[in-house]
């Protein structure tokens, strides 16, 4: 690390002034700053770099990565600091850096360019793409000949240094060009046949949906509410698809898990309580310690979900919760996050001065000498956890005292009749301390805000403030909704009425791409709907024309960008339903929404043609399309007679060299009674070159291989994990614990209570692990393991 030390120094002049800047310093990418003054002369993804590489016909280096990938900070300290490997970039390529949350449809192109070729993928990600121009003066250029992950910044272990790699393509570019052509141009076609491929159409049955939905809520935490464990995103698609199935079919199991997780991410410190809105996600299970940012989308996302809560069941120990909630995270958005148009600003840092939620964060002093009364004082240390001690402490800053994360350890109902007052009594008495704290709160050192406006998440932002206004009685909610799709409409369009992505500053640029079109029509559908003007709708039939002429595939469904973009090689078509939803999902439920208003039959009919094209992957991947299964059961429940109840069967899954391979032994157990017990052996086998990160690593931030039970009450589950093999990989700063070669895991069942019953259960065994290499890891996967419980 003294070499690091050593290297970082030269860095900086001798005033403290960083000694390389180069084109990313114009960016507003967290992970695209990172890099603004490394020796390496990076371009931001775009036409300026393109003709720059046209001009001196040199290779590209793509170089993608994000914010928070461990591998990717190892690179950038071992190799694009170094100034001596800095210069060689520079001189043999154009450098390009991509954020892959800012340009998903950039790293899904390349990911697959990189499992191509070296049969495996990850981050740091590293490729070599032809410049434009290299196969004449019509060729785009831009296609892979030559990628990676890691690469070391000297040779090491039998692999080569990313120097004598610059020097040996630099070599094959000048003295073999066209087999480099053709080679990239091979890789190009193999990654646009997978990713261009339209599947044809499928069939709709109700299976999807509860297969979706069982898989969801088999990852259900039964104690905190949620799904999966640390770190747990509210992911709104989950809970509007789960909301939908409830709706359609009651059941108080499946509400109980809504209410419980709609309850939790409420009183936890996810959610922002005396300030209102949502941080992005929380760092542990328990909703309590968030990731401190807030991004826009999540916010337009909750408000719906709980005025979706709030319209079917209200809670009913509490009736004011689901209320409260919606109108401060709406008071939120138009008292910090609105633009002087009217739009709708994008995110807020999680960081001030570089502590991890440096103005959310409370010590008992300062809280109790703000709010002044000492009744009152003591009052808000119980009911915002003060009292249990601090919870929070900066990783990053350890020497920072550690202070709390304001948070509801008990529900204000059960608060107010420990207290002996009433529920209305407390809730005022919590407006006086939320004011008292916030005009202190206001008064410290704010965090950034990315104050450019989006057109997509505006559109979410505008839904969720129309129905608001709409189901709360709330006038100013409708107002400011229909205040930022004016200023959108007035300012974000191009010449022939279509939308442009991102203003910042009042200045519009980027034609929109899918996702602003669907979630801005989804806003001004509920504007019409909460205001009853003709205008709203009549915009977005006019938009719905819009995106179908500029997007729609013919088989059904709709690309992700415009036909014809320059600097992408193949169109995508994205159908997962992560933290955003996709455009596919979106642009579905707002036909169907214009057919209920408008009962124009053919709206409905495209609804049906567009979920058809998708039933193959909703099928293989149902419980990652959320969305589009809300969709499908909306449908299905407006037009019952046009599905089939018939059950496709399954697509045999193609043969391919696996990573790891799964064999279990023991899927059937048999427990008839208190204290009988049984085992499962699993054997995983590990590919080579590859490892598994233990289930005790030996660092907090990796992922572990863990193994749980999921839907079998009564029943206790022990795992017997391989002792792992530690080792020191050579880039790495730290030993890490792994498992390697064939590995087996012993789980025993054991049937600890005679009444829990399993009948009408699917109990499973979910294993969860990382796949690396000593260069890159594989995004974590999942395996359920179904048991057979006699």
């Amino acid at each position: 690390m003294a070499h690091a030390n050593h290297q970082k120094s030269e860095l900086i002049n001798p005033d403290g002034s960083p000694r390389f800047t180069n084109a990313l310093a114009r960016e507003t990418s967290p992970y695209l700053l990172q890099h603004a003054h490394n020796p390496v002369e990076w371009h931001p993804w775009g036409p300026d770099a393109f003709a720059l590489a046209r001009r001196q016909q040199k290779p590209i280096f793509l170089s993608i990565g994000y914010s928070t990938c461990y591998w990717c900070h190892v690179m950038e300290r071992q190799v694009f600091e170094n100034i001596a490997i800095g210069s060689l970039m520079n001189e043999k390529f154009i450098n390009i850096k991509v954020d892959r949350e800012e340009r998903p449809d950039v790293d899904d192109i390349y990911m697959l360019a990189v499992q191509v070729m070296t049969g495996h993928g990850g981050w740091p990600m590293s490729v070599f793409l032809t410049p434009p121009g290299a196969g004449g003066e019509a060729d785009h250029g831009l296609k892979p000949f030559y990628a990676g992950t890691y690469f070391p910044p000297e040779p090491m272990h039998g692999r080569p240094g990313f120097p004598q790699i610059i020097e040996a393509l630099d070599e094959a570019w000048s003295d073999r060009r066209p087999e480099v052509i053709q080679q990239a141009e091979q890789i190009a076609a193999t990654v646009s046949e997978h990713l261009g491929r339209l599947d044809p159409a499928g069939t709709l049955d109700i299976d999807l949906i509860s297969t979706a939905a069982n898989r969801l809520l088999r990852t259900y935490d039964d104690q905190n509410g949620g799904f999966g464990d640390a770190p747990k995103f509210p992911t709104p698609s989950n809970l509007l698809f789960l909301l939908e199935v409830y709706r359609n079919r009651s059941n108080i199991d499946l509400w109980n898990v809504l209410a419980n997780t709609l309850d939790r991410m409420a009183r936890g410190g996810l959610y922002d309580q005396i300030g209102g809105g949502f941080h992005r996600y929380s760092t542990d299970a328990k909703w309590l310690v968030p990731h401190f940012e807030k991004m826009l989308y999540d916010n337009g996302q909750l408000v719906e979900v709980y005025l979706t809560a709030q319209s079917i069941k209200p809670d009913e120990a509490e009736p004011t919760l689901y209320p409260r909630i919606i109108r401060q995270t709406c008071d939120y958005i138009l008292r910090e996050m609105t633009d002087a148009t009217g739009a709708f600003w994008s995110a807020q840092d999680a960081e001030v001065d570089a502590l991890e939620g440096g103005n959310y964060l409370w010590r008992l002093a300062e809280f109790t000498k703000v709010i002044g009364d000492e009744k009152l004082a003591k009052l808000a240390a119980r009911m915002y956890g003060l009292d249990q001690g601090t919870n929070f402490q900066d990783p990053h800053h350890p020497e920072q005292p550690a202070g709390n994360v304001l948070h509801l350890p008990v529900r204000l109902n059960e608060l107010a009749a420990e207290q002996g007052i009433s529920l209305a009594d407390l809730l005022e008495s919590k407006r006086r301390i939320d004011n008292l704290l916030l005009t202190t709160r206001d008064r410290r050192k704010q965090p950034g805000t990315d104050d450019k406006v989006l057109v997509s998440w505006n559109g979410m932002m505008i839904a969720a403030l129309a129905r608001a206004g709409n189901e709360l009685g709330e006038a100013k909610y409708t107002q400011a909704a229909a205040r930022a799709a004016q200023a959108i409409l007035d300012r974000m369009r191009d010449g022939e009425g279509g939308l442009l992505r991102s203003m910042r500053k009042g200045s519009a640029r980027i034609p929109a791409f899918l996702d602003d079109y669907a979630f801005f029509i989804h806003g001004l559908i509920e504007l019409h709907r909460a205001s009853g003007e003709a205008r709203w709708i009549e915009t977005a039939r006019s938009l719905v024309e819009q995106a179908t002429r500029r997007f729609a595939a013919a088989t059904g469904g709709y690309f992700d960008t415009l036909a014809g973009q320059a600097d992408l090689f193949v169109r995508t078509r994205s159908t997962y339903d992560g933290a955003i939803p996709s455009g596919n999902s979106q642009m579905i439920h707002n036909l169907i929404d214009l057919y209920e208003q408008t009962r124009q039959s053919e709206l409905l009919d495209r609804a049906i043609v567009d979920l058809e094209s998708f039933a193959d992957a909703m099928r293989r991947n149902g419980q990652g399309m959320a969305r589009m299964q809300q969709a499908l059961l909306r449908v299905m429940t407006l037009a019952p007679t046009k599905f089939s109840a018939a059950v496709m069967q399954p697509t045999q899954e193609s043969n391919k060299r696996r990573v790891v391979s799964l064999e279990v032994e023991g899927e059937r157990v048999a427990l008839g009674r208190v204290g009988a017990t049984g085992r499962v052996t699993l054997t995983l086998r590990i590919g080579p070159d590859y490892h598994l990160n233990a289930n005790v690593p030996g660092q907090d931030d990796l992922i572990p291989t863990k193994l749980e039970l999921r839907d079998a009450p009564g029943v206790e589950l022990t795992v017997d994990y391989p002792q792992g093999v530690t080792r020191r990989y050579p880039f790495a700063d730290r030993d890490v614990i792994v498992y390697a070669g064939d590995v087996r895991i012993i789980a025993t069942l054991t049937r600890r209570e005679a009444a829990a019953s399993l009948s009408g259960r699917k109990p499973a065994l979910v294993l969860s692990y990382q796949v690396c290499t000593e260069m890159s890891c594989l995004e974590p996967r999942t395996v359920e393991v179904p048991l057979k419980i006699e």
